[in-house]
């Protein structure tokens, strides 16, 4: 019974050590995709700005048309520099913000629905 716990041990140890030697390359993959998504729905919002105020009139939103510059600016320029690592932590509060008042705004959006 000793042998076997050994085994499984060592075995725990060496998947430990495997995964802790990952874990930096699956997060770099991680934030590259994540915020590479975010980039192209900003580029999306810039590039049809008319569309993308008028969905923004939809939902309510107080001045349409510069929040829909400025949320597709946030996400089309804090988005590069999180994916590059420049500014995180400064880079991320614009990000959050953004992603609240979305949140938030689709979840009253979809409520009318129901």
């Amino acid at each position: 019974m000793n042998k076997l716990l050994n085994l499984a041990r060592r075995w725990y140890e060496i998947v430990v050590l495997n995964a802790n030697f990952l874990r930096s390359p699956l997060l770099l993959f991680l934030r590259v995709y994540i915020f590479w998504q975010l980039f192209l729905t900003g580029v999306g919002k810039l590039s049809d700005i008319g569309k993308t105020s008028d969905y923004f009139t939809s939902l309510g939103i107080p001045l349409p048309t510069l929040n829909a510059y400025l949320a597709g600016a946030t996400e089309t320029f804090c988005s590069l520099f999180l994916i590059f690592g420049l500014g995180s932590r400064p880079a991320a509060i614009p990000v959050v913000f953004t992603m609240i008042v979305a949140s938030r705004s689709g979840n009253e959006h979809v409520e009318q629905f129901r």
